[in-house]
């Protein structure tokens, strides 16, 4: 075998170049079209598996493989070239010079995809948070029990955008979709029904120990007055119905949560109120149920925390003292006579100071 051509040493430069830009311009220069073809159903297949981007990327193994093909191909080309003449004293310097500039299009090509795969991110980002706000919007129509497991859920994804995700644009909105959270999570707050409206309440009081309180501001605090205004009007609707919650109910929830509140405050006179009305209900068309309820309230608030409340339970007894005479009477009258005379015994046995025992008694014995 004979020497090189002249320039043989460039050419082998300006294949190898142009080979590893992906293009097989270097089998082209020395007119191995077979070769270059090759070259482009590598690129090919490259861009099938890359694109469009994703934001895992591109698996390392296609990389990998590429990457050796085009090592191959510029050796390979070099060796061509080395032992092939090209026409014109400038093509092979020119041809190397091209192979520098073009060596830009792969590199260039890497950026790009990196710019794509950050807005695959992005997307995938975007998806995620719009998924959580559509799972809010639905949760917002159910009881708060069927959707706390969505609300939770949601919140997890609010978390982790916002706190692990912080710089991206999903991220950024994480602090107006946590205030359309509290609206959706509170509707019943807002829509007047408190006794539906503690547990919500009550749970998003937990929120800020399991999301950054500075991605909350000012919600992080914000149910406190909506769940005790919530407590005290419910409370006072359910005074003395024993079927209700914990000795107490939420009145009992109140003085314990917020006791120093302004709806803490209220519950004494509201107390008062209720028992009083109880007791004028005792003269009414229906004593035993009036008396019956009379009893409830005052355990109820015998129960309170607060002693200043709890102490108001004895302003309950004088009227259950009227309504137990008043149910006896109203159970003779009615011929319910075993009742009747169950009751007025328990009256004259209770209440032996009370003028009316001894008619008590005597309506026992009719």
């Amino acid at each position: 075998m004979g020497p090189p051509p002249p320039g043989a040493a460039l050419r082998a430069v300006a294949a190898g170049l142009l080979n590893l830009t992906g293009l097989g311009l270097g089998y082209a220069l020395t007119g191995r079209w077979f070769r270059a073809v090759l070259c482009w159903v590598a690129t090919g297949v490259l861009l099938l598996v890359a694109l469009p981007a994703d934001p895992d990327g591109v698996a390392a193994g296609p990389v990998v493989g590429y990457v050796l093909v085009l090592v191959a191909a510029a050796l390979d080309g070099a060796r061509i070239a080395r032992r092939t003449a090209v026409g014109g004293s400038l093509r092979p310097v020119v041809a190397a010079g091209v192979g520098l500039v073009l060596l830009a299009a792969p590199a260039g090509g890497v950026v790009f995809y990196g710019s794509a795969q950050d807005e695959a991110v992005e997307q995938m980002l975007l998806d995620r948070l719009g998924e959580s706000d559509r799972t809010v919007r639905a949760a917002s129509g159910r009881s708060f029990d069927a959707a706390r497991a969505d609300y939770r859920s949601a919140l997890a994804v609010y978390r982790d955008l916002g706190e692990e995700h912080a710089g991206s644009r999903a991220g950024k909105l994480v602090p107006e979709r946590l205030k359309a959270y509290y609206e959706a999570v509170a509707a019943p707050y807002r829509q007047g029904r408190h006794c539906e409206a503690v547990a919500p309440l009550t749970y998003l009081r937990t929120v800020p120990e399991s999301i950054d309180p500075e991605l909350l501001g000012d919600l992080a605090g914000w149910p406190d007055g909506p769940l005790a205004t919530s407590l005290y009007a419910c409370g006072v609707s359910r005074l003395g119905d024993s079927t209700v919650g914990s000795p107490g109910g939420e009145l009992a929830e109140l003085l314990r949560t917020f006791p120093g509140s302004a709806q803490a405050g209220k519950v004494g006179p509201a107390v008062s109120r209720k028992i009083s009305e109880q007791a004028r209900a005792v003269s009414g068309s229906s004593p035993c149920s009036a008396t019956a309820r009379l009893r409830g309230l005052r355990a109820s608030v015998a129960s309170m925390p607060e002693k200043s409340v709890s102490a108001r339970a004895g302003e309950a007894d004088r009227g259950i003292e009227n309504g137990a005479y008043a149910c006896g009477v109203d159970q003779f009258r009615k011929k319910q006579f075993t009742e009747a005379r169950k009751t007025l015994t328990e009256f004259a046995t209770t209440y032996r100071k009370d003028g009316r025992r001894a008619r008590a008694r005597d309506i026992a014995i009719a």
